[in-house]
């Protein structure tokens, strides 16, 4: 099946779905059976590019845009007098003032970073006072055109060979060898939605499978365009950028993919729709699955005619938001803390997600933004509002690490790979009446999953090959403090996982967590990483003093 295909791509990263499926199937079988595979990415990939050389390995140099460039002009102060968008006269007056000051203080281009600089030397408490919407107006009014020695826009570049962070490589070649499973020439669908401003993120989100040799094309799936082509009303783009979007005078900036965004509305919904269904894969960005869910869906929630298209690709792939909006439901998963979703006891999920990941909810960024508990909230009311759907288990996926699944007639199985790992959360129907009580398992890169009767247990094969365990002492008998910050429950988590041990107690402002190990608890060292060590069914439990 996959596995002749994969077995010649990077032994290292690849080699762990060699007989995943088992034996005697071909690529062609596999294609023919309209096998999917999501590969959901637990952040924006640390990609090295000309605007971002902190990814990159030391004293690397790329030719191309390192920043966006703004200027104060006459014509500038003119249109933002006419295009003001709120009646806050006051905001408007002050915001003019500072301008004219600006004019007569340098006539040059300069990065945002300098202009901010130059505008609080004038008025930070004006600054200040901004709302965001008038905050981005007047940025995206002032921001000018970058560009080369040809009168070229000038686009950011991105070279993964020179990439700091080998994970990116990693999930990278993982997206390109999956596409190729499908396609011997495969495209795949840049998606940019979950942008305020989605133009400025398709350089980078066509060029990512670039080096990979895949055809890779933005897709101007906009809220403005979703809105426009549905009705009839493309020569509203422009202002339907303002009003959906927050964006202003993106046609001065970006002129070739507003003229695709127009285009692709013209082209009507029917076009859009099979545009979506050649496609071997679409991938959505990292930014507020908000903004996605604005493509997806109406005001209504109704899906659009080319959601169940997105839904159906054989390769998906989401980063950040662009993973989490892959569940079935989402909404609460936004602005919230760990701490704030213990206090507020609260479930504010909502449908709407597009639905092609269906095993439970979905979080990011997960162990390093400590957000166990705020996964947890939504486990703690059997409906979700407005559906029917019962959310019983949870998925926390650790930065530049992808939760991969893979689907066929045969069944699905999930893998992890890139960095770190994830975890799995699920209630526990045992739980005490002062406390909640979940099941809590760390899945490190490198672990296969096997699915039965949506319940998830580490793969027979991955415990075989799982590394001899290693003599660490014991945890010290103490409460474990600040334990939702700095990662700290993960590194306690691996710490018991690593000394084979049976409890630990933490605890976080009025919150005391229990970790205990159960009949059920399995520790086993996948890989030799700083998180390489597979829990299985810790009962993790939580209660106020």
């Amino acid at each position: 099946m996959i596995c002749a295909f994969l077995r010649d791509q990077q032994p290292k990263l690849l080699g762990m779905l060699v007989a995943l499926f088992g034996v005697g199937y071909s690529i062609n079988a596999v294609a023919q059976e309209q096998n999917q595979t999501l590969i959901l990415v637990g952040s924006e990939l640390t990609t090295c590019t000309s605007a971002k050389l902190n990814n990159c390995q030391k004293e690397t140099a790329i030719d191309g845009k390192s920043h966006n460039l703004y200027a104060v002009s006459s014509a500038q102060i003119k249109n933002i007098t006419q295009h003001w968008p709120n009646n806050n006269v006051e905001a408007k007056t002050a915001v003019l003032k500072t301008l004219k000051t600006l004019l007569g203080k340098s006539s040059n281009s300069v990065s945002k970073t300098d202009l901010l600089w130059l505008w609080r030397d004038i008025n930070n408490q004006q600054l200040e006072s901004l709302t965001q919407q008038e905050y981005n107006f007047v940025f995206d009014m002032l921001e000018v055109p970058l560009l080369d020695k040809n009168g070229e826009r000038l686009k950011e570049q991105v070279n993964t060979d020179f990439n700091i962070e080998v994970a990116t490589n990693n999930i990278l070649q993982f997206v390109s060898g999956s596409l190729k499973v499908n396609n011997a020439k495969p495209t795949i669908l840049a998606i940019t939605a979950s942008s305020r401003d989605p133009y400025e993120s398709a350089d980078v989100a066509q060029s990512l499978l670039a080096q990979s040799n895949i055809n890779t094309q933005w897709l101007a799936l906009t809220p403005a365009l979703a809105k426009a082509i549905t009705s009839n009303s493309c020569d509203e783009l422009p202002a339907l950028r303002n009003t959906l979007m927050n964006v202003y005078n993106r046609e001065a900036i970006y002129p070739e993919y507003t003229k695709a965004e127009y285009a692709l509305c013209k082209s009507g919904t029917n076009a859009l729709v099979s545009l979506i269904k050649n496609s071997t894969g679409v991938m959505f960005n990292s930014g507020n699955a908000a903004l996605t869910h604005k493509v997806l869906f109406d005001q209504n929630n109704n899906p659009y005619p080319w959601t169940q298209a997105l839904q159906t690709r054989p390769v998906i792939v989401g980063e950040g938001a662009g993973a989490a909006i892959q569940s079935k439901v989402t909404g609460m998963l936004t602005n919230t803390t760990s701490l704030e979703a213990l206090r507020k006891n609260e479930n504010n999920i909502n449908a709407g997600g597009l639905g092609s990941f269906n095993f439970g909810v979905l979080d990011t960024q997960f162990s390093e933004q400590n957000r166990t508990f705020r996964l947890t909230a939504a486990l703690n009311k059997n409906e979700v509002k407005n559906t029917k759907t019962e959310i019983q288990h949870g998925f926390g996926i650790d930065e530049n690490t992808a939760l991969v699944v893979i689907k066929s007639s045969e069944g699905g199985l999930i893998t992890v790979i890139g960095k770190s790992g994830v975890v799995h959360l699920a209630n526990q129907s045992k739980a005490q009446p002062e406390s909640k009580s979940y099941s809590y398992s760390y899945w490190p890169t490198g672990s296969v999953i096997d699915i039965t009767n949506n319940t998830f247990i580490l793969s027979e094969r991955t415990i075989d090959e799982a590394l001899p365990a290693i003599k660490i002492p014991p945890l010290p008998v103490q409460r474990f403090g600040a334990i939702l910050t700095n990662s700290k429950l993960r590194s306690l988590t691996q710490a018991m996982c690593l000394s084979q041990e049976q409890s630990a107690v933490a605890q976080q402002d009025e919150f005391i967590i229990s970790l205990t190990a159960t009949s059920d608890t399995q520790y086993h060292r996948v890989n030799a990483k700083e998180f390489g060590c597979a829990l299985s069914n810790l009962e993790l439990a939580i209660k106020s003093i």
